[in-house]
């Protein structure tokens, strides 16, 4: 397989793991004082650890809260099991322990690049200490018992955010994405199912985990997302070969508007800034820093933006804000 670039094609990778306690009922039926019980439980059994950190929900300030919510150390359905909910975080972030959320434990392991294997063995680590401490619910045919019928077996979710503006833009992607639902496959938007695929950015991960293992689950998302790596250098090239002058100038607006508008909403940001890290990519454009527009992801939602700003902004605020920010941050970012 022609792979000859995946660093400006892959973002990140991540590896889930889903664990219930046996002798409790699922989160979405439990009970408070159970919950409670759960949670004591699951943090016992990660003594220990080293660098690790327990944060409830209940005495987290809503602002912190949502500001890890959007760094995707934790889910907003987390945020509403405030009474027995918590996170129990690593110092470097790259791994989250979800309590009490669709599951009883969710594990995640987050890495930069295509590193899922890495991810996996980071994780499988702190798994198997959290196994052997508590009573998981497992059965010798199912494997894993988890609160959703598609997590039963490993409970992994191997998944790859990729950023993938030519095959969007040629429209190859939509064969793409059916080619991998029928190998069990998933295609989601960059905040899970449901979301759309704003900044041409798409996660790959299994459909499945029942009947394999879980090293064969990796595996497999790896071969497909390196496929696709091999795929959207071809589109690209095509791409700047029939279209450069309309790409160019689709790249050009987009860092015209990024560094002198006057407003910008989350959702312009993530639109545009797909336009430019586009023209990184291709060689239209450079800048200092090529990761910088990966960062706005994070730095320029609602709650994380506040913490730059050290205060709460209304909606209009918030705007101003963000383009005097993303502006300030760009303008002597350019070398081409």
């Amino acid at each position: 397989m022609a792979v000859y670039d995946v660093s400006s094609i892959v973002i990140s990778s991540r590896i889930r793991l889903a664990r219930n306690l046996k002798d409790f009922a699922m989160p979405q039926q439990i009970k408070k004082d159970e919950g409670f019980s759960v949670l004591n439980k699951v943090v016992g059994s990660v003594k220990g650890l080293d660098d690790f950190k327990v944060y409830k929900i209940d005495s987290l300030p809503k602002e912190d809260a949502f500001v890890m919510q959007e760094k995707h150390l934790i889910s907003l359905d987390l945020l509403e099991k405030k009474d027995y909910g918590a996170v129990i975080l690593s110092s470097d972030e790259t791994i989250s322990i979800m309590v009490n959320e669709e599951d009883h434990i969710r594990e995640q392991c987050f890495l930069r690049g295509l590193e899922l294997e890495k991810a996996y063995e980071k994780l499988n680590s702190v798994d198997d200490k959290i196994i052997s401490s508590l009573n998981i619910a497992f059965d010798n045919k199912l494997g894993f018992l988890t609160s959703c019928i598609t997590n039963l077996g490993t409970g992994m979710r191997a998944s790859v955010l990729m950023f993938l503006p030519a095959l969007t833009l040629s429209g190859e992607i939509e064969n793409i994405t059916k080619a991998l639902s029928e190998k069990g496959l998933c295609t989601r938007g960059v905040y899970g199912e449901a979301s759309s695929f704003d900044g041409f950015m798409y996660q790959i991960s299994n459909g499945t985990s029942l009947g394999l293992t879980e090293k064969e689950i990796v595996g497999a998302v790896k071969e497909a997302v390196l496929r696709i790596c091999d795929y959207e250098n071809r589109a690209r090239k095509k791409l700047l070969l029939e279209r450069e002058v309309e790409i160019t100038d689709r790249v050009l607006r987009a860092y015209g508007i990024l560094t002198n508008c006057y407003t910008l909403s989350s959702s312009e940001l993530l639109r545009l800034g797909g336009e430019l890290k586009m023209g990184i990519a291709l060689g239209i454009i450079r800048l200092k820093d090529n990761g910088l527009l990966d960062k706005f992801a994070t730095s320029c939602m609602k709650y994380n933006l506040f913490k730059i700003a050290g205060k709460n902004l209304d909606a209009e605020e918030e705007g101003l804000f963000r383009a005097s920010y993303v502006s300030r941050m760009l303008k002597n970012q350019r070398i081409k």
